[in-house]
């Protein structure tokens, strides 16, 4: 359909005039209603700490001098005495604006707040003084007290001077409490737990100002409701009386709640543009693909690609003569006579291009292409790199004694105990949210399928670092086969091939090929089910159920190897059940029966994971993360915040309890949105591209840090690019893909957390496959321009994406190759003296007790996040340790961390006793060192 065959709803004017007519009574109806409710004075309140209380007020964690010019508050607390029940602490200056309020009345505002608490005054007159300005000029001052009162103070409409009303409390001091649990160092002035406004006295007959602002709002959010109403019924007799109903609602709520309704005016039109804009999402959709085919033809696209293309090759060379102005003459010397033949290559190249010419360089590049996307070609292209680069990881694991932090120690730790006959067990207490009668206990954190690939190895060859990390060769060979079958079906055998490449060379798994973890496998089964699911769709007839079986089988392994996989099997089905009610015919019996060649096999394959869990711990999924969830992330991301989950929660030794959803009040709303701001940001930075200078309506959409994209900064803007083609080629494979992904972001997000780069990589393979597509698309395009001349441009641009890509990850493996045994030195030397000089049967409390038991075979302990030495002595006296280690590379943070800060200290030696620890090893070092202390 051409743009002139497009009719929108209203193609002549007796269609629009009734409209327009009915658009014009409304909005005068609006303006009407809102400047007979700015008659009535304004009254409202604002609980201050409540939901909602940003609308008036600003909220900032920080210490600096912007938030107290600002006039921000500090975060919400929970206050159990407070009227309210809850309140924010002010600065020296704090600002709260109610927004639209309205001018010409007297009015009384009431403060409900709190002064300093007793423990840290001489006596009461030690209260600050609080001056209270209204839109700039100061209307009086109050003295609070130690418990809570209402004060009050008398705004003269003579000092409104707008719609709106600010409001500013000046404190004349300010006090820092260093006593209480945490150490809090804000300055605070007043605890604030409520504001409100009302008239000084009832005026029978006067004119009060309306807010302007607040009438063209009202009107064009009466406007957006009457053309939403219109979208979902046409009939002029239920539109405009439902349009005055709302519109007489506003008013009422302009009139009695003036502080809420004021405020809520522009929240509601963002509101309203969005839902229009879903509802007009068909025409603008048609004017966009209008628009696209219009101006997707031509020669002046060609000029333009071709252009294009022309800068970005003089940018990548420029880019290449100068590194080779700074590094080629040294180079050339340093591998002499080598360069020789490097140099006579170049210039038998460049000679070839200039023989053959405009006719022979466009027929070379295309048996260039022909070839690495020829079925013989490109199987041996794969097989030449897997070689090679399975290979190099092969000899880096060979040389690093380790197998990683926490979780990775953690899966090596039961693959060991496993060949040794003892089961999914482990000898090691990490948290305290109960009390364990001794150390061994079944392992509940983490998944059960990752020991299981590593067990084999590990009864040929030994319990070694180097045996443990033996599968992950294995899932990169089948990841690698896996992404070139996905990308030849898909589109073909070029992209297929180059996003193996891409994949397999990235720096994250690059990490998870080097260390014992569950990611690596994770990604392949889901992948697997992704691609099994999709292909099960292809046919004409019924989905193949061979196709069905295997997707289920592959989500089945998938949720056993990352519990989380759920999620995604969860989105997978309703995008299965939704394909065949809108493109198939669909009975009852067909919908079940694909329904079952589904999900039947997956839950068969988790079964035994529930039943062992329904055995063991009474739920058929269990994991200190659900505990976890509650806890992390609510007070930042810092290395202390993140400590929080290894405090002691048991009441049986003082705790608080088990964390649960009700914690999120405890936290603070402010908090929690925090939080989930903090993840979406991660979130955006791992996989939208950098735009350097884009407008500040779109700015936000993408990434603030090039090294944070997993796919690369090129190969983030590839990737988006062919998400954007796929929107128009690919519908059926994008909406699988978001079916899948969407809901565990969500998760991620809401639940749990994104800030950590693995909890994506199974995105990566898919932004590869998307990112090569567009770079060979590209190519294709370029080389159909001109009778294909500019076919060698084209060639020449993908081997520098490619590059561009491939070097993006380049510096971290090699850091991660070069330095990284260095600084697990200190605490493999450090295990290697336990190992020689503690007894087997001793116990070891330390930061890192994963990686701590896996090195010496010592039952651990983890070091309780907690300021109190007794309450530490106590909990490692019940479990019987002996030592306490302090390792080099996870200092101890936190108030475990401050409590034990003398230990840590550079210039102890052996032999000394501090605080009655004594120190029975240090590393030689002066720097970076481990210690062990034997615990009194």
């Amino acid at each position: 359909m051409g743009v002139a065959d497009f009719q929108p709803k209203y193609a002549n004017w007796q269609s629009v005039w009734p409209t327009l007519r009915s658009l014009g009574l409304v909005l005068l109806l609006a303006l009407a209603v809102g400047m007979m409710a700015y008659q009535s004075p304004p009254t409202g309140k604002v609980r201050v700490g409540w939901l909602g209380d940003r609308l008036f007020l600003g909220s900032d964690p920080g210490l600096g001098a912007l938030p107290l010019e600002r006039g921000d508050f500090f975060a919400d607390d929970l206050t159990p005495d407070s009227p309210t029940g809850r309140s924010r602490w002010t600065r020296e200056h704090a600002r709260v604006i109610l927004p639209n309020l309205g001018a010409g009345a007297d009015l009384d505002l009431v403060v409900q707040a709190q002064g300093w608490p007793s423990d840290v005054l001489r006596h009461d007159l030690d209260q600050p003084t609080i001056t209270v300005f209204a839109d700039g000029q100061p209307v009086g001052s109050f003295v609070p007290q130690s418990g809570w009162g209402a004060y009050h103070v008398r705004i003269p409409a003579a000092v409104q001077v707008g719609g709106d009303l600010q409001i500013d409390l000046q404190g004349s001091a300010t006090f820092t409490d260093t006593l209480t649990f945490g150490n809090d160092p804000r300055l605070k002035a007043l605890r604030l737990a409520e504001l409100r406004v009302s008239p000084t006295e009832q005026r029978l007959l006067a004119f009060y100002p309306p807010a302007w602002n607040a009438i063209f709002l009202l009107g064009l959010n009466a406007l957006l409701f009457f053309l939403l109403v219109s979208c979902l019924t046409s009939a002029p007799v239920i539109t405009f009386p439902l349009t005055l109903v709302a519109v007489g609602l506003a008013g009422v709520g302009l009139a009695f709640t003036r502080v809420w309704m004021g405020a809520a005016l522009s929240v509601t039109l963002l509101a309203q543009a969005g839902l229009l804009l879903l509802a007009w999402r068909t025409t603008l959709l048609a004017w966009l693909r209008a628009l696209v085919r219009r101006y997707g033809l031509g020669s002046g696209l060609g000029y333009g690609l071709v252009a294009a293309a022309l800068i970005w090759f003089i940018a990548s060379l420029n880019q290449l003569l100068a590194w080779f102005g700074n590094h080629g003459g040294p180079l050339f010397w340093t591998i002499f006579p080598d360069s020789l033949l490097y140099s006579l290559l170049g210039a038998g190249l460049l000679v070839l291009a200039l023989v053959l010419g405009r006719e022979g360089l466009p027929r070379l590049t295309d048996r260039v292409v022909a070839g690495l996307g020829s079925p013989r070609g490109a199987v041996l292209l794969l097989t030449t790199f897997c070689l090679i680069w399975i290979g190099y990881e092969a000899w880096v694991i060979f040389q690093l004694p380790y197998v990683g932090h926490a979780d990775y120690s953690d899966n090596a730790v039961v693959a060991r105990n496993l060949v040794a006959g003892r089961g999914w067990v482990v000898d090691y207490v990490t948290q305290f949210y109960t009390v364990n009668a001794e150390l061994t206990r079944p392992q509940e954190t983490w998944p059960l399928l990752q020991p299981v690939w590593i067990a084999p190895f590990f009864a040929l060859f030994g319990p070694t670092p180097w045996a443990a990390k033996l599968p992950n060769l294995v899932f990169n060979l089948l990841l690698a086969l896996l992404i070139f079958l996905v990308g030849s079906r898909i589109w073909d055998r070029r992209v297929g091939l180059t996003a193996a490449i891409f994949v397999l060379t990235n720096y994250l798994f690059f990490r998870l090929t080097i260390y014992a973890t569950s990611d690596l496998a994770f990604v392949v089964w889901c992948m697997g089910a992704i691609f099994c699911l999709y292909q099960s769709t292809q046919a004409e007839a019924a989905p193949d159920q061979r196709w069905l079986i295997a997707a289920g089988l592959l989500c089945g392994l998938m949720m056993l190897q990352k519990p989380s996989g759920a999620i995604m099997l969860a989105g997978m089905g309703l995008w299965l059940l939704g394909f065949l009610y809108t493109t198939r015919p669909h009975t009852i019996k067909a919908v079940i029966t694909a329904a079952l060649s589904f999900g039947l096999p997956a839950l068969i394959v988790l079964a035994p994971y529930v039943i062992r869990n329904l055995l063991l711990f009474g739920k058929p999924v269990f994991s200190t993360e659900s505990y976890d969830a509650w806890v992390l992330g609510y007070r930042g991301n810092s290395g202390d915040a993140w400590e929080e989950i290894y405090r002691v929660f048991t009441p049986v030794w003082g705790g608080p309890g088990l964390p649960d959803r009700s914690w999120i009040m405890r936290w603070g709303f402010d908090a929690t949105l925090e939080k989930l701001i903090a993840q979406v940001r991660e979130l955006r930075n791992y996989l939208m591209p950098v735009w350097h200078g884009a407008p500040d309506g779109v700015a936000w959409l993408f990434s603030n840090n090039e090294r944070k994209n997993i796919a690369s900064d090129l190969g983030a803007w590839m990737a988006l690019i062919g998400m954007i083609a796929a929107l128009r080629s690919r519908r059926r494979l994008v909406g699988l893909l978001a079916a899948a992904y969407l809901p565990y972001m969500v998760f991620m997000i809401t639940y749990w957390r994104t800030n950590e780069e693995r909890y994506w990589v199974m995105l990566i393979p898919w932004l590869a496959l998307l990112a090569a597509w567009a770079i060979w698309g590209g190519y294709d395009r370029l080389a159909q321009i001109g009778d294909r001349r500019w076919a060698p441009l084209g060639l020449i641009l993908v081997l520098v994406a490619i590059s561009g890509v491939l070097g993006f990850s380049r510096p971290d493996i090699a850091k991660k190759v070069r330095e990284e045994t260095a600084i697990w030195a200190p605490d493999l030397a450090a295990y290697t003296w336990i190992d020689q000089h503690v007894p087997a049967d001793a116990v070891l409390m330390t930061r890192i007790p994963w990686q701590a038991n896996w090195h010496t075979q010592r039952s651990t302990l983890m070091i309780p996040n907690t300021p109190s030495r007794d309450l530490l002595l106590e909990i490692a006296h019940h479990y019987g340790a002996d030592y306490l280690v302090l390792e080099n590379q996870q200092r101890v943070k936190g108030d475990g961390g401050r409590q034990l800060n003398k230990l840590l200290d550079h210039g102890n030696q052996v032999g000394a006793v501090i605080e009655g620890f004594e120190l029975v090893y240090a590393s030689p070092s002066a720097d970076f060192r481990a210690f062990v202390y034997r615990i009194p």
